[in-house]
């Protein structure tokens, strides 16, 4: 299969054949460029090539020993093979093979199918054109399991397009689970740096499903950089499995949810968004941000019977809430600060959290961009400060309400009790402190009256993250360790 792009041996050769000889040249470069696919296991039911414009056309693919592959109309034009290679007499006389160079200024394909019998994949793409695909020759030593996977990131490590566009594309797993776009536009793509990318219609569906589970109107992302997954799976050890870390995008936005999934458990989206704004070379400033997230369920949905019935005992027809959190990466001044990350349920509570970290080595960015979380442990990184807050809206009263509908007692009864098991609360294993006890009164006294809870962590000195695990099985001085402290306000 990886002949089945362009043999272009003869273009090469005959491009400076006189005028009159054009049609019989053409002719006999076709020829050639058939008996290169049939010796690759495929077969065109016609076969084109233009010299003056540098053009192949293929029409009526088949290959693989049942017919894994088809596609109707396959055309590249303005064809080049990069001079430096003829130089070194280097000429692809028997088609492309990985690691080799191509230059290809308008690409077309239409109506794509390929299965894997073997794994029982399969692949599908109902149109594909590109513009300027500029692809130079690239390391193809490799003898490894995955020699597939491993040279197709290699080439997209090379690889520069202007412009790439598919439409109706999917992929069927072996589990029968179909993935499936209708439209996918990429704009700027350089050796792993991508301008934009563009998404319509994006669907999940079970294969024993009659409607997609989850289904997505529209993905938009600007500033993309997958050169750290490419660079991952380039690599002579990879195997399927291995983390590819973090992917930065400079703008992403995702909206128009909907699917079974959630119309079963009636949930709805707004939108996902995230951003990230360098301020320098080594500092940025994040965004994420969930809006509209709703939890409504009908009366006529079976999974979400518990959840309405919770629902309903705080009297409560829908659950509404949306996310935001701000972070900054300074790694000139070794810190990482959530400078606020807020969750906020209309007229029930608003949530937010901040925190810093500092002391980050190179070890904590390593995990961070590896996504590599449980090497975090392993760094001098410690945290300094942690704040949050707890407005109460009317959480608390609906909350105590159903408790009450369940338990047959009073609602203020509940309250009290709450507020009483909290202060008599003990740790196991931890202190009973008049820190402690202020600190459990602060939050008992949130319960009983309501307002603002404020809760603040200030550990001297910084708790350093391979310390974490002490607040699984906390010491004596819990409190005193992470410089806890609370306070209410109305």
């Amino acid at each position: 299969m990886r002949k089945s792009f362009v043999a272009i041996a003869a273009v090469v050769f005959l491009l400076g054949g006189a005028a009159a000889s054009l049609p019989a040249a053409e002719g006999y470069a076709a020829t050639r460029l058939r008996a290169a696919l049939e010796q690759g296991g495929l077969k065109a039911e016609t076969v084109n090539v233009g010299l003056l414009d540098r053009t192949i056309t293929l029409r009526g693919i088949s290959g693989g020993a049942h017919g894994e592959l088809t596609i109707d109309e396959w055309e590249a034009g303005g064809l080049a093979w990069p001079l430096g290679e003829l130089v070194r007499g280097r000429v692809p006389l028997g088609g492309l093979s990985w690691g080799d160079p191509l230059r290809v200024a308008r690409f077309h394909m239409r109506n794509f199918r390929l299965a894997t019998p073997d794994t029982g994949d399969s692949w599908s793409i109902g149109e594909l054109t590109a513009a300027n695909f500029d692809l130079p020759r690239y390391d193809a030593a490799y003898e490894g399991p995955f020699r597939n996977e491993v040279m197709f990131a290699r080439l997209l490590g090379a690889l520069s397009v202007e412009r790439l566009e598919q439409r109706d594309a999917s992929h069927i797993t072996f589990e029968q689970t179909r993935y499936s776009a209708a439209r996918l536009s990429v704009a700027g793509y350089d050796r792993g740096l991508v301008a934009s990318v563009e998404v319509k219609d994006f669907q999940v569906k079970p294969g024993s499903a009659r409607m997609a589970g989850l289904t997505i109107a529209d993905v938009t992302a600007r500033g993309v950089d997958v050169r750290r997954p490419i660079a991952v799976g380039s690599s002579l050890d990879w195997e399927p499995g291995t983390p590819i870390g973090r992917v930065p995008v400079a703008e992403g936005r995702m909206t128009g949810f909907g699917g079974d999934l959630m119309a079963r458990y009636g949930l709805s989206l707004g939108s996902v968004s995230t951003e990230t704004v360098r301020e320098g070379p080594d500092s940025s400033r994040s965004r994420f941000r969930i809006e509209d997230l709703v939890l409504a369920p009908s009366l006529r949905s079976v999974e979400a019977v518990g959840m309405r019935m919770v629902m309903q005992s705080m009297n409560l027809r829908e659950v509404r809430v949306g996310f935001d959190c701000s972070t900054v990466e300074d790694r000139v001044r070794h810190v990482v600060r959530v400078e606020n990350c807020s969750l906020g349920g209309r007229d029930l509570a608003d949530v937010s959290l901040a925190a810093q970290v500092v002391d980050t080595d190179d070890e904590f960015w390593r995990a961070l961009d590896e996504a590599d979380f449980f090497a975090l442990l392993g760094t001098k990184a410690a945290l300094k400060s942690a704040k949050l807050v707890v407005a109460d809206k009317s959480l608390l009263q609906r909350s105590l309400q159903a408790k009450s509908r369940l338990s047959g007692q009073p609602a203020a009864a509940e309250r009290a009790a709450l507020a009483a098991e909290i202060r008599r609360y003990q740790p196991p294993g931890v202190l009973i402190t008049q820190d402690l006890s202020k600190l459990l009164d602060s939050i008992a006294r949130f319960v009983e009256q309501g307002g603002t809870l404020t809760v603040e962590a200030a550990p001297q000195p910084a708790l350093g993250l391979e310390k974490i695990d002490y607040l699984l099985k906390p010491g004596a001085d819990l409190v005193n360790a992470l410089g806890l402290t609370a306070t209410v306000s109305r």
